[in-house]
């Protein structure tokens, strides 16, 4: 029986890194809230939710995005939407396009269905821009599906709207679906959704709004699409949590003033990690570009991985090595964290980055 590959970023985190951590500066979101910033003054009904999510909440996701009802489904956090889309969509005929370094999921779950799976690297060369070049020559008769993040984890650069609206022409030339995770995008009128029937976006309450443990997510896609997802969602989780859902209609009708204070703690954490990056002449970061984290380069001689390891182990603080986004020599860490949560890990750093610059790099 064909075993699914290890997924490597959830790996680190919830095995490896796991009870190991003091300060978290891996996790890709902003700052997790906590229970008391939302409101239980309802007596919320705790019966099953629907399949396709409750529609309230849909409905309220539709209009962010100016969509209809019927193109949008609720999933168990974005990851499972993105889930429930390969296993509805592609079959072991169809051919993938798909970017590194980026999300596994992107490519393992498409493997393990069985299609061929093509992966264009993201490069300094081209600016980490997507290469239609590349992509062009990469075309099979068979290419069902192109897989984009923008903006992109772990990179933290968006695509350029020309370069999207190309894409998509492209798209529609040959008869193939574009997927945009848009985890990071805070204006839903400048979805992917808005080009056409062709297109489908997935987003969450995880990473904007600082609620990752609520497991809500959301998929747009054509309604025939919506369907088919939601009938192998029976076949798997059902419904989402009804109290989740009703908490996360909670979210996004104050969802100004999330993305607000997303934007203000991420600039402040921004300019902090560029004060620290400073210091460290070896190493390059990759300006964000509407995320709260930056990639960062480090030289051909250091070994990533094991850097992220010595940093856990005598340190305490978690980041992300460039390995488990299928990539070397790099960093990803995350500053949409308070003022001081972030100096102190930043410091913690600092501090190790001299000691390895003697002991490792040489």
């Amino acid at each position: 029986m064909k075993k699914i590959a290890t997924y490597t970023i959830q790996d680190w985190l919830f095995s490896i890194a796991n009870g190991r951590f003091d300060i978290d500066l891996a996790e890709s979101g902003i700052q997790p809230h906590r229970i008391q910033d939302l409101s239980f003054t309802e007596n919320y009904d705790l019966n099953y939710s629907v399949d396709i999510g409750q529609e309230q909440l849909r409905q309220c996701i539709a209009d962010m995005y100016q969509v209809d009802l019927a193109r949008v489904m609720i999933a168990n956090g974005s990851q499972e939407a993105l889930y429930l889309f390969y296993r509805s969509f592609l079959s072991s005929a169809d051919h993938v396009i798909t970017f590194t370094p980026g999300w596994q999921q992107s490519w393992e779950v498409p493997n393990y269905i069985g299609c061929a799976v093509t992966k264009i690297p993201l490069t300094r060369e081209t600016g980490y821009k997507i290469d239609m070049a590349q992509i062009i020559d990469s075309l099979r008769p068979n290419t069902k599906l192109i897989v984009l993040t923008s903006p992109n984890n772990p990179l933290g650069i968006t695509c350029h709207p020309v370069d999207l609206e190309k894409l998509y022409e492209l798209c529609c030339e040959k008869g193939i679906f574009l997927l945009n995770d848009e985890e990071y995008l805070t204006d839903y009128t400048q979805s992917i959704v808005q080009f056409g029937r062709l297109t489908g976006a997935v987003s969450s309450l995880s990473k904007i709004y600082g609620y990752p443990g609520l497991r809500v997510g959301w998929f747009i896609g054509t309604p025939s699409l919506i369907q088919d997802m939601v009938n192998y969602k029976r076949y798997t989780t059902v419904t989402n949590s009804s109290l989740c859902e009703f908490l996360a209609l909670e979210v996004l009708k104050n969802r100004k003033q999330y993305v607000s204070d997303y934007q203000a703690m991420s600039a402040q954490g921004e300019s902090l990690l560029r004060e620290f990056v400073a210091r460290w002449p070896e190493c390059d970061m990759i300006s964000p570009q509407g995320t709260p984290f930056a990639y960062i380069t480090l030289p051909k001689t250091w070994n990533s991985a094991q850097f992220c390891q010595q940093l856990l182990a005598q340190h305490h603080v978690l980041i992300m090595p460039a390995e488990v986004f299928e990539d070397k020599h790099a960093l990803r860490i995350s500053f949409g964290r308070p003022q001081g949560l972030l100096r102190k890990g930043l410091e913690k750093l600092d501090e190790f980055i001299n000691f390895y610059r003697v002991q490792y790099a040489n």
